[in-house]
C-alpha cells in the first residue's frame, strides 16, 4: 500500500513538474507593448485628472514591471534589473498619489517611469533594419 502511495506522489510530482516546463510565458515584447499603451494610457488619465483611472494604470504598470523583472533575472543585467525595479517604485508612487487626488506628484513620478523605460531602452534594444527591435541582455 505504501509503495503505491510513493508511486502515486512521484507521478502526480513529475506530471507537475512537466506542466510547469511546458508552461508558456508571455513574450517579453507583449509585455512591453502592454507597458506602452499603459503608459500613454496613465498619461491621458493624468491630463485628464481621472485620478481612479491613472490609480488602476500605475497598477498595472507596477505589475508589467514586475514581469519586466523577471524577464531580466537570468541574464543577470543590473543596469536592466535595477531599472525595472526602479519602474515599479516609481509606478506605485504615480498611484499612491493619485490615489490621494495630487494629480501634481503624480505627473512628477510619471516622468520617472519615463526615465527608467528610456534608460533601458538606449542600453539593451537595438533597431533592426526592418523597424523591429532585438534586445540586448
Amino acid at each position: 500500500m505504501n509503495r503505491w502511495f510513493v508511486l502515486i506522489v512521484i507521478l502526480v510530482a513529475g506530471l507537475f513538474a512537466a506542466s510547469m516546463a511546458f508552461a508558456q510565458k508571455r513574450p517579453y515584447d507583449q509585455v512591453m507593448k502592454d507597458v506602452g499603451a499603459t503608459f500613454a494610457s496613465l498619461k491621458k488619465n493624468l491630463d485628464a485628472n481621472a485620478t481612479a483611472g491613472a490609480v488602476e494604470d500605475a497598477a498595472k504598470l507596477e505589475g508589467l514591471f514586475k514581469d519586466t523583472e523577471a524577464f531580466w533575472t537570468p541574464f543577470k543585467t543590473k543596469d536592466a534589473l535595477d531599472a525595472a525595479k526602479g519602474a515599479q517604485q516609481a509606478a506605485a508612487a504615480v498611484g499612491a498619489a493619485a490615489k490621494d487626488n495630487n494629480v501634481q506628484k503624480a505627473q512628477a513620478a510619471y516622468a520617472g517611469v519615463g526615465k527608467y523605460c528610456n534608460g533601458c531602452h538606449s542600453s539593451h534594444r537595438e533597431q533592426l533594419p526592418d523597424k523591429t527591435y532585438r534586445i540586448k541582455p
